[in-house]
Order: C-alpha cells, then structure tokens, then sequence
C-alpha cells in the first residue's frame, strides 16, 4: 500500500521513536493505521535523528524465516539501518534496552555494489566475507504490540549487531547449510540453519537489493547485511546469557546485566 501520513505526522511519530530510543522508556502503540510505505518513511526520519550514532554501516533484513513472521503477525521481510555505534564485539550488552530478544543470524560483507534485477546468485557473487553474529532486536513500543508499519518504522526493531571473532570467506561456508544452536543459560532453546531464511541468506541479499531499488537506494560494496534470524525469538532477561553455537563459524555470547 502506498504512503498515507503527511511530512508532519512522519516527523512526529520519528520523534516519538527516538526518544524511546534516547531514554530507554517504551512508548505507547503507533497508530494501526500505518502502511509499510508509511513506516519506511519513520524509519528515514528516525535515522537522521538518531544520526550522532554514527553513520549506517549496512543493513539489516528481518522477518526473513516464516516462525519470526508468525510469531510477529507480519507477512513479508522487512529491513532497517544498521548504524555504526551499535556494533559491537560479543560481550556484556548496555543496560539502556527496552524489552530485547536475540537473533542468531549470518550477516554478510559485499565486496561489489548489487544493481536490479539481482538473483541469488548475484547476490553470492558479490559477498566477500561471512561473519556470525548475534542481533538484539528491540521494541521501542510496549508489549510488542506491533503490526508491519510500526515495525518497520521502529527500524525492523534493530538495537544491536554482536559479532564473533570468527570471520569467513564465503566461498568456504555453505550459506544455506551452516547451522546454529541457540543456548540460554546454558539450556539448548533453539536451533535452525541457513535455509529457514527465505531459502538462504543469498535469497535474502538479493531481495534487499530489489527492495532498495524501488525506494532509490542500492546495496554499495563494503555494506554488512545483516540476513534474518535462523531462530525463533529467544528471550532476553536481565542476568541472562544467551550463546550462538555456529557449524562452523565459531560462536557468539551475549549477556544482559
């Protein structure tokens, strides 16, 4: 559906996300009103606020496995910005997150832009370097109570990208075929491979290229992307430590103070 909030509610409710994002205080549901085409619109005016963050590094694509999409109530991928400061090597997370959960997720380094019409294999041709990495999403609006706008204008609920040490070549990891086991406090929850992602993290690039295209963006070389948790949603508690064992790429911990 097309865009059908004017600049001044844009601007108004991209001011009311990121000051859930400035004070670490959840906000009350944006209107159920919002296109997709409405919350991209947010998620541009959120970004330039928040914009002493550092500047968007790449991207990252969410909603790209169908448990994600119906555990959310959303029926299509989505994307949001990556921004500098919030990458950060495995470790202790801040204190300042509202409601966070964990994703582990293959993000991708291109080495060469992507231009439509973009196919997997492009989009293969393309990634330089695999990284495995833990995203923390977040909800800036209470509870969760999100529908596809209000995501994608909360930034696809990016908070932060924690990546391991290990980083690959992608010509030596099979993409669609690396697995993860998820374990919270040491008790295995979770556990997927790289083809619950829209059939593999390549699919993924290549529709993020498609996407960008019809907003007049690209993907240009050097940007992360960031393809989609392999998972459903893990929880994310106060104390907890939540480890990514990957098949072969090493893993990544996470701990919430």
């Amino acid at each position: 559906m097309p865009r059908t909030i004017d600049a001044a509610t844009v601007t108004r409710l991209g001011d009311r996300l990121y000051e859930a994002y400035r004070t670490g205080e959840g906000i009350d549901p944006l209107p159920e009103s919002l296109t997709v085409a409405d919350g991209y619109a947010i998620q541009e005016a959120l970004i330039d606020r928040r914009d002493a963050e550092g500047p968007p590094v790449g991207y990252k694509v969410g909603f790209t496995s169908a448990a994600i999409r119906e555990e959310l109530g959303v029926e299509e991928p989505a994307y949001g910005r990556v921004l500098a400061n919030t990458v950060r090597s495995e470790g202790r997370l801040d204190d300042d997150l509202i409601d966070p959960k964990v994703e582990p997720e293959l993000a991708v380094r291109l080495d060469a832009p992507l231009d439509p019409p973009v196919t997997p294999v492009d989009a293969l041709a393309a990634t330089g370097a695999v990284v495995p990495v833990v995203e923390v999403v977040d909800s800036r609006i209470r509870g969760w109570e999100l529908d596809a706008g209000s995501a994608v204008a909360d930034n696809a609920l990016a908070a932060r990208v924690v990546h391991g040490d290990r980083i690959a070549d992608a010509s030596a990891v099979d993409l669609t075929l690396e697995g993860v086991e998820v374990r919270r406090n040491g008790e295995r929850v979770a556990t997927g491979v790289g083809a619950d992602v829209l059939g593999g993290p390549s699919r993924v690039v290549a529709w993020l290229a498609e996407a960008l295209a019809e907003r007049g963006e690209r993907l240009a070389a050097g940007d992360l992307v960031s393809t989609g948790s392999l998972t459903p949603l893990v929880p994310l508690e106060p104390g907890d430590t939540v480890e990514a064992r990957f098949a072969s790429l090493g893993s990544v911990t996470v701990s919430r103070p």
